[in-house]
C-alpha cells in the first residue's frame, strides 16, 4: 500500500470501535511521516527557504573579537567532493528533517595538531544515538559498522532537545497535528472533482420519466454536446448549471488557512515569504530584503544558526568561536546599506576605502561601459595556408 492510499484511510477515519484488529491497523496507518508533510507545498517552501538561507551564510571563525586572517579549513571547504555550499545544504536540512545533524570527523583528515580538517555530513536515518550508560549524561554513535566517539570522532547538533532526551525533535513534530490536518484538505481538495458527486449541468423536466427514459436523455445529451455546442431544449424542459465554483471545490479558504498555519508553527514571518498570497499583504520588492532579516533575527538565528555556531565552534580550538557572515543577507537592502554608510561616514568609524572593498569598488580604476555602448572588438587576424 503506497503512502496516498494510507493518508486516503487515515482521512476516511477509523473503522468501528467493535473491529478491534481494524482499529490497530488504522491507529498505525495514519502516522504520517516526512515525506507526507513535504509534499504540502507550503512545508516544502518553508524548508526550502530555510534550508538555502544557511547555506548561502558563510561560517567565519574569530578570536579575540576579530574574524581570523587564515581561515580553517575546516570552515572554507570542509567536505572532500561536495562545495562548502553543498555542505552546509547538508547539514540545515538534516536539522529541519530530523532536528539533529551527526558530523563525522575522520582520523585521516586531522592536521598534525590532530585538529579536524574535514567535516562529513551523515545521513541521519543510518545513524544510531544510544546512551553511553545508565546516568544519561554521555552518548555513543554507531553508524554503519563504525563506532563513534561523539565529541572526538562525531559531531552531534541538536535543535529541540531537552534535558534528558536522547536526541532532538524537528519542528515538524511539534506540528504533526496540525501538518496532519493540512494532509487531509490538500488530499480531499485533489481529489474532490474525482469523488464529488456533483455534476455539471441538471436537466429538469416537467413531468414523470421513467429510469430507463431518463437515462436515455442523458446519453442522448452527453452525446449531442460533447463538443460544447449550445442546448436547444423543448416544452417542459430546463436547464441549470450546477457545478460547484472553484473556491468552494478546492477548498481555498481552507488551504490558505494551512499556510498560515504552518508560517506560524516554523516561524516564517511575514509569512508571505512562503510566497502565498494572503489577505492583506503588503510584501513588495522593495522590502523584501527587510523580511529576509526580520525572518533571520526571529527565527533563523535563535533556531538554527545559534546550535550551527557553537556546533561548528567546536570543531576549532577553544580561543576560537564562529559566527555565520550575514552580510549577504544585508548586501540586498541597497538603499539601507547605503544609509549605514552614511551614518558610519558621518560618525567617523567607517571610511571610504572600508566601503570600497566591501562593494568591490576601485575608484582608480575607469567605470565600465555597458555592453550596449562597448565599441566591438575587432575581429581576430587569421592567417590562411594554400
Amino acid at each position: 500500500m503506497g503512502w496516498l492510499d494510507g493518508i486516503r484511510r487515515w482521512a476516511a477515519g477509523g473503522p468501528s470501535e467493535s473491529d478491534l484488529g481494524g482499529q490497530i491497523a488504522w491507529a498505525v496507518d495514519r502516522r504520517l511521516g516526512l515525506a507526507d508533510y513535504l509534499a504540502i507545498p507550503a512545508v516544502w517552501r518553508a524548508r526550502q527557504l530555510i534550508v538555502s538561507l544557511i547555506a548561502e551564510l558563510e561560517p567565519v571563525a574569530w578570536r579575540d573579537g576579530y574574524p581570523l586572517t587564515d581561515q580553517p579549513r575546516v570552515l572554507t571547504r570542509p567536505a572532500p567532493e561536495v562545495t562548502r555550499h553543498e555542505y552546509l545544504t547538508q547539514l540545515g536540512a538534516s536539522l529541519f528533517d530530523h532536528g539533529n545533524a551527526a558530523l563525522w570527523q575522520p582520523k585521516t583528515g586531522r592536521d598534525a595538531a590532530g585538529r579536524p580538517e574535514v567535516s562529513i555530513v551523515l545521513p541521519w536515518d543510518e545513524v544510531q544515538v544510544t546512551w553511553a550508560d545508565e546516568s544519561r549524561l554521555t552518548r555513543r554513535c554507531r553508524w554503519g559498522e563504525r563506532d563513534l566517539i561523539v565529541g572526538r570522532d562525531v559531531l552531534l547538533i541538536s535543535i529541540g532537545r531537552a534535558a534528558g532526551e536522547l536526541v532532538g525533535r524537528s519542528p515538524l513534530d511539534a506540528l504533526a497535528a496540525s501538518l496532519d490536518r493540512i494532509v487531509a484538505a490538500e488530499l480531499y481538495a485533489g481529489t474532490w472533482f474525482e469523488t464529488g458527486a456533483v455534476p455539471s449541468v441538471t436537466l429538469k423536466f416537467d413531468g414523470e420519466l421513467s429510469d430507463t427514459k431518463a437515462q436515455g436523455v442523458k446519453d442522448r445529451w452527453i452525446e449531442n454536446h460533447r463538443d460544447g455546442s449550445p442546448a436547444v431544449l423543448p416544452k417542459g424542459w430546463d436547464l441549470k448549471e450546477t457545478g460547484a465554483d472553484p473556491e468552494s471545490s478546492q477548498l481555498l479558504e481552507t488551504r490558505q488557512w494551512g499556510v498560515l498555519e504552518v508560517a506560524r508553527g516554523l516561524g516564517i514571518f511575514p509569512a508571505e515569504l512562503l510566497l502565498a498570497e494572503l489577505g492583506g499583504s503588503s510584501l513588495t520588492y522593495q522590502n523584501v530584503a527587510e523580511a529576509l532579516m526580520t525572518f533571520c533575527r526571529v527565527t533563523l538565528q535563535p533556531v538554527y544558526l545559534a546550535p550551527l555556531e557553537e556546533g561548528l565552534g567546536d570543531l576549532l580550538p577553544g580561543t576560537q568561536a564562529v559566527r555565520m557572515n550575514t552580510s549577504e543577507l544585508e548586501r540586498l537592502g541597497t538603499a539601507q546599506r547605503w544609509a549605514s554608510y552614511a551614518t558610519g561616514l558621518g560618525a567617523g568609524f567607517v571610511t571610504p576605502e572600508q566601503i570600497d572593498r566591501w562593494e568591490g569598488w576601485r575608484r582608480d580604476a575607469p567605470p565600465p561601459l555597458p555592453a550596449p555602448l562597448a565599441p566591438t572588438p575587432a575581429a581576430p587576424e587569421v592567417t590562411l595556408h594554400a
